[in-house]
């Protein structure tokens, strides 16, 4: 389990609360803060944690085109390890499919390919709290 965050500061124009979670990159140690979203494909990250993990995942495919709310992006699509840590309970690793485009611009997200389908999780929202376990 841990606890979530359910508004923070960025650009996304928020009109009703949401699950941020912490998240660690295996080669990025400092925690990513993430929006939890069932329906992206993927997990997205901003240009800059892009520019950091790019050398350090392995490449599924080039030019995958990324529909959204915001345009149409060109990225990469790419596996690598992320990491839930706990709060109380046990850390857990997963291989995740992430879409890396230094043009994005929506923030951090936590998508259901590739993650969430990876996992068994549950939401808590009275005391924002996120449970996670492995399949």
């Amino acid at each position: 389990m841990s606890r979530f965050r359910d508004s923070v500061a960025t650009n996304i124009a928020h009109t009703s609360p949401r699950i941020f979670l912490e998240v660690f990159a295996e080669s990025f140690p400092i925690p990513v803060l993430a929006m939890v979203d069932t329906a992206a494909p993927w997990c997205i990250f901003e240009g800059s944690i892009t520019a950091k993990i790019r050398d350090r995942v392995d490449v599924i495919q080039e030019n995958v085109r990324l529909h959204s709310r915001l345009g149409h992006f060109w990225g990469t699509l790419a596996s690598g390890g992320l990491k839930l840590r706990a709060e109380e309970g046990e850390d857990l690793d997963i291989q995740a499919l992430m879409f890396l485009s230094s043009d994005w611009p929506g923030g951090n997200f936590i998508g259901y390919e590739g993650f969430l389908d990876r996992i068994r999780f549950a939401v808590d929202p009275h005391w924002n709290r996120f449970y996670f376990g492995s399949l």
